[in-house]
């Protein structure tokens, strides 16, 4: 049977017994506590309504239609789109217009022209005319009218009176055609200006949004991590007590003096030899005496 030197040491104090029995407790309620792995799961950051947005542009530059997600907020696909880029209107404008082909000065041509043309035509000839009475004037009063001279003279003005003529209605139609060539240039390097910049302005839109969603969706998530962390944290910090609780339990313990386990009993080898004492002193008197 274990003797009080045997147990010294092995149970704590009874001063301390409360304060392991309050850990332990403490100890199985906290394995018991249910835990929010959800909470302790860092998680990740969805786009931002800035970055939905440029996501948003570039599916219109691309004729996508219209960003399709779902609950996770995942691309599932585009509806509504027309398959035409944002550059394809200016490109059709070029090939309905005959910007191309070598008419595509015709309907650049000015619907005055023809008026313009005719009025003048119209006023050359009517001098001409007068030029020619003048001539048929000057030889009735000259005595010459119907000579030779007179023939000779109104052949060389209608001659050179036609050379002008040609050479004038060459140079309105010329200016015409040059007129409505540069415009036609002009109007196929509009369009062609507007199907490089409008989606080189759309895409450097969809940039910016991109930008801006970037920095949300990094504010967000730093948000999350904290939270996380936190979740953590406070997951831990009870466990984090108890253990140390639980380190300062056992060195104050284990430096203290032990109870015994059970009340105090006589070591058997000390009652054998207190009983052998009683039996010898009654078998040997003390001296002086004598023996019966």
């Amino acid at each position: 049977m274990a003797t009080y030197e045997d147990t010294v040491g092995l149970l704590p104090s009874a001063t301390l017994a409360p304060y392991g029995t309050n850990i332990l407790k403490y100890g199985i309620g906290q394995l018991g506590t249910p835990i929010d792995v959800g909470a302790l799961t860092p998680k990740v950051a969805g786009q931002s309504a800035f970055q939905q947005a440029a996501a948003q542009s570039v599916a219109d530059m691309s004729g996508l239609g219209t960003v399709q997600r779902d609950a996770t907020g995942q691309v599932t696909g585009f509806t509504g789109g027309t398959g035409v880029a944002s550059f394809q209107p200016y490109i059709d404008q070029i090939s309905q217009q005959n910007l191309l082909t070598p008419d595509a000065y015709k309907d650049f041509m000015s619907p005055y022209q023809r008026e313009v043309i005719e009025t003048t035509m119209a006023d050359f000839d009517r001098q001409a005319a007068i030029q020619q009475k003048n001539i048929a004037d000057q030889a009735f009063t000259a005595g010459a009218f119907g000579g030779a001279r007179q023939g000779v003279e109104s052949a060389e003005y209608r001659t050179q009176s036609d050379r002008n003529r040609a050479a004038l209605l060459a140079g309105l139609y010329g200016t015409g055609f040059t007129q409505a060539q540069t415009q036609a240039q002009q109007q196929l390097g509009n369009l062609q200006t507007m199907a490089e910049q409008v989606p080189a302005l759309q895409a450097s839109q969809a940039a910016g949004l991109d930008a801006l969603g970037l920095a949300d969706q990094q504010l967000e998530q730093q948000k999350l991590n904290q939270l996380a962390l936190a979740a953590q944290q406070a997951y831990q910090l009870p466990v984090d007590r108890i253990t140390d609780v639980a380190n300062l339990y056992g060195s104050i313990a284990g430096a203290m003096p032990g109870s015994p386990t059970q009340k105090f009993t006589p070591n058997p080898v000390v009652q054998g030899i207190g009983g052998f004492a009683n039996m010898y002193r009654t078998l040997t008197p003390p001296p002086g005496t004598q023996q019966v």
